[in-house]
């Protein structure tokens, strides 16, 4: 699955948008954003690669949120955003580490050995785990806890409100091994992503409970967890989150004292930077604060390009936008190579429309499938609107007496967020459509408008993963009804889709041969601009902007983030 938001949102997860690792300092280069570029090769990325013997041992990492999490069960539907995935992953265990070039590398803190896979008749996968490997609590960390991952995750028991099925779906039974830290993992259908799984996983005993999986970790993570850091303390009023050192943990130990998450709003963080309150800021695309982070004496930004990128999920469920017709002629009448230039321009970056809803314009297999919904063309906008019935009465649309009314609900306090809803606004007025901008909380945007569906139009990044195809499955897949009858769009705000999308995804993830795969995910891209689900803007810049002497952290492009080598370098 991709992680969602802030100005960014992840990709489901696992998905998750980035995944821990001892290999995020491979690939590091050291080029300029000052002038123009394209997008940097995706095994490249900047965090200051730093052995660990040249880092201070000690010290505080004081981390931005955009907002403070809703929950820290990443799995769970309002858990898998950015900042979540931030906290969670200093404190559980994952299978897989990557390398800047997405590249898996299993983890030997929690494997005693490289997974064995097996094809024929089934695809079959044997993980050892580690025996040194335990939760906080001094439970041994068992196949079980990889049982009761599959089993909350994998959708078969709606009482688990999971933001993903990915991959969780395909397998058939997770079962004990030669002992308690051998788990074996069978697949009903194969699973080429199958690395992506586990990465976190959580403990079986607060995986077995429904109410403990949707609620337990809501308020603050569970102090049952087992990585570099542990849990410390959360201030509601201040909104942070505070980690110490695990003495517990078994590998490296964590250079830093504590890692210090604190809510701040986006327009600010470049000041609170800049005045020492915290140690790094995400700029992505907002240009203001690139250059005002340039001007720090005490920072340096770093660039890389992941599997980010910028969008506009349409509501199909909506009045306004439910009929695909309206939405192919609201697509015509927007100019996403305009939008990239506005908000990629100023930035050094070379501005292009992103033409792909799985593949990034550096990624191998990218390809424009936007076909005509992808075009921008004013006329034809406005002539299938007429054929919509949507005629134009003085400066707005009008049916059944209804103006064409869009509302296009946005986070306050982002920047990117507020250029790109007013560009498409003036881009639609246009045509006769009146879009109306509705910023609202940013610690509310998820939970209370894009998750129910109250808005018609919104716009938000998806974080990606190492995995373009099997992650992006949950954004695309038909909702289904849940146990209470509510339609269940786990990561699929949009709520389009189709048996025929569903189909081709499945086939794409049960492939194993890269080229087919390749194509296939190609196929189901042109079914999602076909739909019109989403419009993709361009591909979000990963422009870090950091202490100088901050390393092994940054822009970090598909690569991990290895949080025990996170440190200050030496004076």
């Amino acid at each position: 699955m991709r992680t969602s938001w802030s100005a960014k949102a992840l990709l489901a997860p696992i998905v998750v948008a980035t995944l821990i690792g001892s290999a995020a300092c491979s690939g590091s280069t050291d080029k300029s954003t000052d002038q123009a570029a394209p997008p940097p090769k995706a095994s490249e990325n900047q965090i200051n690669p730093q052995s660990r013997d040249a880092l201070q041992d000690g010290g505080t990492f004081t981390w931005p949120m955009s907002e403070f999490p809703a929950n820290f069960n990443y799995f769970q539907l309002d858990g898998t955003l950015d900042d979540s995935d931030h906290v969670i992953k200093a404190l559980l265990p994952q299978l897989f580490t990557y390398e800047a070039d997405a590249k898996p590398v299993w983890n030997k803190n929690y494997l005693a050995s490289e997974p064995v896979l097996k094809t024929d008749p089934k695809q079959v996968v044997t993980f050892e785990l580690n025996p040194k490997a335990a939760w906080d609590d001094g439970t041994p960390i068992t196949w079980e806890d990889l049982y009761w991952q599959w089993k909350s995750s994998n959708g078969t028991d709606k009482a688990y409100n999971i933001s993903s099925a990915n991959g969780y779906e395909d397998i058939e039974n997770v079962e004990k091994g030669k002992d308690d830290r051998e788990a074996i993992v069978t697949f009903k259908t194969k699973y080429a992503d199958w690395q992506s799984l586990f990465t976190p996983f959580y403990p079986a005993s607060t995986n077995k409970d429904p109410k403990v999986f949707n609620e337990g970790w809501a308020k603050q993570p569970l102090a049952t967890t087992a990585g570099p850091f542990k849990f410390s303390s959360v201030d509601a009023t201040a909104k942070t989150v505070t980690l110490v050192r695990n003495d517990k943990w078994w590998g490296d130990p964590a250079k830093l004292d504590k890692i210090v998450y604190r809510a701040v709003d986006s327009s600010a963080q470049v000041d609170a930077l800049a005045n020492g309150e915290i140690d790094a800021v995400d700029i992505g695309s907002d240009a203001d604060a690139y250059q005002r982070a340039k001007q720090i004496s005490t920072a340096e930004i770093r660039q890389a390009a992941g599997p980010n990128f910028r969008h506009i999920t349409i509501n199909g469920t909506s009045a306004a936008l439910s009929d695909v017709k309206v939405r192919q002629a609201v697509a015509e009448a927007i100019d996403r190579t305009a939008i990239a230039k506005a908000l990629l321009g100023p930035l050094g970056i070379t501005p292009s429309a992103l033409n792909n809803h799985i593949y990034m314009s550096n990624q191998a297999g990218y390809q424009d499938n936007s076909g005509d919904v992808g075009k921008y063309d004013l006329e034809k906008s406005k002539a299938n609107l007429d054929a919509a019935g949507w005629k134009l009465n003085g400066d707005v649309r009008q049916k059944d007496g209804k103006n064409l009314e869009i509302n296009f609900v946005i986070p306050t306090g982002v920047k990117s967020s507020q250029q790109e809803s007013q560009l498409v606004q003036n881009m639609l007025a246009q045509v006769g459509v009146k879009v109306k901008i509705n910023a609202v909380p940013v610690d509310d945007f998820f939970d209370k408008y894009i998750t129910p569906g109250d808005f018609d139009m919104t716009v938000f990044s998806w974080i990606g993963t190492q995995f373009p195809v099997s992650s992006n499955k949950s954004i695309y897949a038909e909702p289904t009804k849940n146990a209470k009858g509510e339609l269940d769009v786990q990561q699929n705000y949009a709520r389009i889709g189709s048996p025929e999308l569903d189909k081709v995804f499945s086939e794409a993830t049960a492939e194993l041969d890269p080229a087919k795969v390749t194509t296939l995910a190609n196929q189901a891209d042109a079914l999602i601009w076909q739909e019109v689900h989403s419009l993709t803007l361009y591909q979000r810049p990963e422009l870090i902007a950091t202490k100088k002497t901050l390393a092994n952290f940054g822009a970090k492009g598909f690569a991990s983030v290895t949080y025990e080598n996170i440190g200050f370098v030496k004076s």
